[in-house]
């Protein structure tokens, strides 16, 4: 017999899967508990629905990009500039490997689902606060006033960036973004 945190972490890899695979409106309840091997009726004494699944699942999915990025502010310390800039953009911008459910959660919290809107609002501005925090902390003097706005153009750039890392259009310079925006700082 499974476990009760064996079963739910079975339902909720399979869901990301699928979600990842066909997008929130493309998966049911029924392809989740089919691609799980267990009963419907096992799937719902776990989640009631498939916005309980879709709100854990961002949970899990932001409290992963959370400690990612509260690791990679608490590990700088003593650098310039432009490799502060650097060290940021290239580990938030890890995420991408998540990129594609990260999207799909953000395009359902934007859509459709105020619950899961309220959750990424919360997130988001848990991580601009850690970067706001870390940038006034190892920013040289010159920037530190500058901190909040330029908290607020790192996440909105790490978004663009994931986004372009899952179109996979082209190599992501982040040397040369680094570069070009502490000379635009300047």
């Amino acid at each position: 017999m499974k476990s009760v945190n064996n079963t739910k972490q079975l339902i909720i890899d399979v869901a990301i899967k699928l979600i990842t695979k066909q997008g929130v409106k493309n998966t049911s309840l029924a392809d989740i508990a089919r691609h799980a091997n267990i009963s419907k009726g096992t799937l719902y004494y776990y989640y009631a629905s498939k916005d309980d699944i879709i709100a854990e699942i961002a949970d899990v999915h932001l409290n992963i990009i959370n400690e990612a990025v509260l690791m990679c502010v608490r590990n700088i310390q003593g650098i310039d500039d432009l490799d502060l800039v650097k060290i940021l953009l290239d580990n938030i911008s890890t995420i991408s490997s998540t990129g594609r459910i990260h999207m799909y959660l953000i395009c359902e919290a934007i859509t459709e689902n105020e619950a899961l809107r309220n959750q990424f609002k919360e997130k988001y501005r848990e991580w601009r606060l850690a970067l706001k925090d870390s940038l006034v902390e190892n920013l040289s003097d010159e920037f530190k006033d500058k901190a909040d706005a330029i908290s607020f153009l790192l996440i909105s750039i790490v978004d663009g960036l994931v986004m372009q890392s899952i179109l996979k259009a082209e190599p992501i310079p982040f040397g040369d973004i680094s570069e070009c925006l502490v000379s635009i700082w300047k």
